[in-house]
């Protein structure tokens, strides 16, 4: 065990590097009380401490214990453990005996008739002698030891352990270290609560911490604040007034629209290379939408590691989720209307404005419009992280575990993770950013060495490390397709955030080393440590029961208006009979080939040689795309749109779908929009509507500048209208455009008529008097 070795020598030269070595060994005691078998070179470092460390003879008794249920042993085991307390105790390792001491209390808790009353009253008078020495992560769980165990603990002593509580909590506020002040007031909660003492206070602290904590960060950053207004109202809701509740959710929602205005650049519609974005709707769309996938996000999480009993399951689960990466082919699909990237190149352009290059589109290549979508998506994502470490429900040892099961890293990864992480757990976001980024590399390569995949390009002179950047490119088979190209986006291309080469460089605006990077860096080098390593994680997890998929077709109404476009003829679409995929077919006359579109969550494009092609042919190709490609359905109800009276029909549903009044009149532009929804692109959508009109089946009018399809009631209404003296065809379709039905227009007095625009009082009198009825003007 390398590691351990590593880290004990840590130790020796330095004690306030400790830490590392407690972390080990309380990997290594998890093991033997889990009775994991330990690996060959587990024993063979075990061996090599033997006779130079005490570790190696108590791993051997409480093995005896825990494997072969030797008492013995056990008896054994605590007289060690007492020595090790002592020998760590005098070198000045504080964490060491901590760990020591939460195992010893464990390991005699177990034995039964036994208690634990001289333990915890020996390790309540070592706490108190040295708690602001300790790390929160090792006290944390000897006061969850005395809480299971409280009634082993005499009056006096609940007092003393409910005043080191305090102490712990005190010192944390001071410095502002509010995730590890909310630890321990959770901490002093339940241990009120086993000995029967009034909580009020803690609750009172609690809601407290969060609002210092919101008003603090106000000044950095809306967003942060926003997540942690969110994590109080969830955590604290039963301490809360409906008030208060409402107050501070109004507070997050505000901050959070503000937030992704002023610190989501990416999101910025000024720096989008499209056209027909309204800046303020979108931005308040993106951050309506951010809060709703956030909230998802952390529900989920909650509800897995619920039921699975493991937040690191729960994380590994997440990490597995393929809807929080966003798919480039619906990207490029989203956004062809507006940019024809068979026919222009893009110039790449870098945050300080220069030209860094031109290159032309491919289907590798990172898609315009690229950073709108991963910000929105990947924020959310890392908001939700947050808010989970800030709750309490994502903890260090739950992401300590995902680094330790493939056992892939060296131990100066290791530990240069560990620091980040602990920099991250105490708030301190740039020195974690600048631990971590530079690790996902070293993560990256370490994993590829361990599991005997290369990490290394020929060179003139022998071989060198692959550059991150080329591990991303060539990354396909590594990472998948859209995963390998959001790694690129965000830290090595120009075309994305380019965070790795603009750290290294020094031009990392410092703005953006922000929480919300080094949490998603976190979350990214876990990411690649499982994708890379999979098989020792499907080992040890299984195949996740429950991920973040997007959601498929099943029990859902057909949507595609993703794939129309006005250059570009859906022909027919398809569903799979059990319902999760959906199969568009579109021709694409200007490069003479038919599209095929498969959606199963994420959308392949495959092409099948000509247009213009008979349905059985377009199956026959399908069938023998089937072959090579399983995302395919085997079986596909089809529906052809390349019908006129098919069409027609659909154009038809649609108006009266949109006609949600007797007498409303759906505008063109409504109509357009929606039988995109149906697979029809909008220059068939007006051929469409010109026919109906020339059939007499549809009206067209003008209301205020703006073409409408008016239902039969509207009509009436304005023929009435315009019988009126004063009344013209432009007047008139606004008095139709106003009264939802024809009984309303009949029952309407002058009030009524004059709160039409642009109908004054005269003209109000005249309708309210002159209009005729329905008869009367058929009759003439």
């Amino acid at each position: 065990m390398v590691r351990l070795l590593d880290a004990l020598d840590r130790a020796r030269a330095d004690p306030g590097e400790d830490f590392h070595f407690a972390l080990q060994l309380d990997r290594l005691f998890q093991s033997v009380e889990g009775e994991e078998e330990l690996g060959d070179e587990t024993r063979l470092h075990l061996d090599e401490m033997d006779g130079e460390y005490l570790l190696p003879e108590l791993v051997d008794n409480l093995e005896g214990w825990y494997i072969d249920h030797t008492f013995r042993s056990a008896r054994d085991a605590l007289d060690q453990f007492e020595d090790a307390i002592a020998d760590a105790e005098d070198r000045e390792w504080v964490n060491i005996a901590s760990q020591y001491q939460y195992r010893r209390i464990r390991l005699k808790a177990g034995l039964q008739g036994h208690d634990v009353t001289n333990e915890l009253e020996e390790v309540l008078e070592f706490l108190e002698n040295c708690h602001t020495d300790d790390s929160p992560s090792f006290t944390t769980s000897i006061i969850e030891a005395a809480i299971d165990n409280t009634d082993d603990i005499p009056d006096p002593h609940r007092d003393r352990w409910i005043d080191l509580i305090k102490k712990n909590a005190d010192a944390y506020r001071t410095d502002n270290r509010f995730n590890q002040l909310r630890e321990y007031l959770r901490l002093l909660h339940e241990f009120k609560r086993a000995c029967d003492r009034d909580t009020s206070d803690v609750e009172t602290a609690l809601v407290d911490s969060y609002r210092r904590e919101a008003e603090l960060v106000e000044r950095e950053s809306l967003l942060q604040k926003a997540d942690i207004l969110q994590s109080g109202v969830a955590e604290c809701a039963e301490y809360l007034s409906d008030e208060q509740k409402r107050n501070w959710k109004q507070e997050a929602l505000q901050a959070r629209r503000t937030g992704t205005e002023t610190e989501l650049h990416e999101l910025n519609p000024g720096d989008l290379d499209v056209d027909g974005f309204e800046g303020e709707s979108l931005q308040q769309a993106v951050a309506e939408e951010m809060e709703h996938n956030t909230q998802v996000y952390v529900d989920w999480f909650k509800h897995v590691k619920q039921a699975s009993g493991s937040g690191s399951y729960a994380l590994y689960c997440l990490a597995l989720s393929s809807s929080l990466i966003p798919d480039p082919n619906k990207i490029r699909l989203s956004t062809e209307e507006f940019v024809i990237s068979q026919l222009v190149s893009r110039r790449i352009i870098s945050p300080e404005a220069h030209t860094l290059s031109v290159d032309p589109s491919d289907s590798e290549s990172i898609p315009n419009n690229y950073s709108h979508y991963a910000a929105g998506k990947m924020s959310s994502l890392g908001n939700a992280l947050y808010r989970l470490i800030k709750e309490g429900h994502l903890t260090l040892s739950h992401i300590f575990h995902i680094f330790t099961i493939g056992d892939t890293l060296s131990p100066d990864t290791e530990a240069f993770l560990t620091d980040a992480l602990l920099e991250l757990h105490e708030d301190n976001h740039r020195p974690a950013l600048f631990l971590f980024v530079p690790h996902l590399e070293a993560t990256i390569v370490d994993t590829l060495q361990s599991v005997g995949r290369p990490a290394y390009t020929i060179i003139d002179d022998g071989t060198q490390q692959q550059l991150l950047g080329g591990l991303f490119i060539d990354g396909r088979d590594l990472f998948g397709r859209h995963y390998a190209i959001y790694l690129r986006y965000r830290y090595t291309s120009r075309e994305g955030m380019n965070l790795r080469n603009r750290l290294s460089h020094g031009q990392l605006r410092y703005r953006n080393a922000n929480y919300l990077n080094a949490v998603l860096t976190l979350f990214d080098t876990l990411k690649c440590l499982i994708t890379l390593n999979s098989a020792d994680y499907l080992n040890y997890f299984g195949i996740p029961q429950e991920t973040l998929s997007p959601s498929t077709q099943y029990d859902q109404e057909t949507d595609l208006s993703l794939f129309t476009d006005l250059n570009k003829q859906i022909i027919g679409y398809g569903t799979s009979t059990d319902g999760h995929t959906l199969v568009v077919i579109r021709e694409n006359g200007h490069e003479d080939h038919t599209e095929l579109f498969v959606d199963r969550g994420r959308v392949h494009r495959y092409l099948i040689d000509g247009t213009g092609l008979t349905r059985d042919e377009i199956e026959n190709e399908i069938d023998q795309l089937r072959d090579d490609y399983p995302n395919i359905p085997d079986s596909i109800d089809y529906t052809w749109l390349d019908q006129n009276d098919l069409i027609l029909h659909t154009i038809t549903d649609v108006i009266d779908d949109q006609t949600a009044a007797p007498a409303d009149a759906p505008t063109q532009d409504t109509i357009i929009e929606h039988a995109k929804v149906r697979g029809i692109d909008e220059s068939t959508t007006r051929t469409a509507l010109r026919r109906l009109e020339e059939r007499d089946d549809i009206t067209t009018g003008e209301i205020d500048g703006e073409t409408v399809v008016p239902a039969d009631e509207c009509l009436n209404i304005f023929e009435q209208a315009t019988s009126v003296t004063g009344i013209g065809e432009t007047l008139a379709w606004r008095v139709a455009d106003h009264f939802d039905s024809e009984q309303a227009f009949l029952d309407a007095d002058q009030d009524a008529f004059q709160a039409v625009p642009g109908i004054g009082p005269d003209r109000a009198d005249r309708l309210a008097t002159d209009r005729t009825s329905p008869s009367t003007v058929s009759e003439e």
